[in-house]
């Protein structure tokens, strides 16, 4: 099963990810960020330019991601990915509508994606900015982050219902931290659920089980 999680710029999705992938113990594929992407990305995000070219970047990250996925996927495992078509799409009411026919063509990259579920993360403004706040990143302008927060997360709003296997969670009063707020998102969005680690009181140590 494959389990995507998007939504808008520091919304809490790599945490959900990372969380959710050691939960289920089958892995997990993130989109990165400093030190991981090439460095003029976040130059040009920050500055509106190269639309097509940041797209088209997100888009062959995640196609790299799914496509080594499916050499690991099977019936029993909950495979979780930070990224999906549906985030490509959201993206686009970034850019001025002259870049958006060009933007629409990028789309087709992640037409053979199709994860099972798609996990939409949204909040209100106030719980985003202190979350980008916290996190206090030298490459990132909180009040641009807040203002392309407001603009992406109405675009998955509207888009979500149009994708299938979609469920909207409001992430706010969630800690991803905590199993409370884990295994609300698990239910909330229809995942089978993890198998426990045994935790036992022992006195003495039998071996492996």
């Amino acid at each position: 099963m494959r389990v995507a999680i998007v939504g808008g710029p520091g919304i809490g999705k790599s945490t959900l990810l990372r969380q959710l992938g050691d939960l289920y113990h089958n892995g997990s594929y993130g989109e990165g960020e400093e030190g991981v992407w090439d460095p003029r990305v976040l130059e040009d995000i920050d500055a509106g330019r190269n639309p097509i070219g940041v797209t088209a970047y997100f888009g062959r990250l995640y196609d790299a991601n799914y496509r080594d996925a499916a050499d690991n996927d099977r019936p029993d495992k909950v495979i979780f990915f930070e990224g999906a078509r549906i985030t490509l799409e959201a993206h686009i009411a970034e850019y001025p509508i002259e870049h958006h026919a060009e933007l629409r063509k990028v789309l087709a990259i992640g037409d053979a994606w199709n994860p099972d579920r798609v996990i939409v993360l949204t909040s209100n403004t106030d719980t985003v900015e202190k979350h980008i706040r916290q996190r206090n990143r030298p490459h990132e302008s909180a009040e641009n982050m807040v203002r392309r927060f407001t603009l992406i997360d109405r675009e998955f709003r509207r888009l979500a219902p149009l994708h299938p296997n979609t469920v909207v969670i409001n992430r706010d009063n969630m800690e991803f931290h905590q199993r409370d707020g884990l295994k609300a998102i698990v239910q909330a969005a229809g995942l089978p659920m993890f198998r426990e680690i045994p935790y036992d009181a022992m006195d003495r140590f039998g071996g492996a089980a």
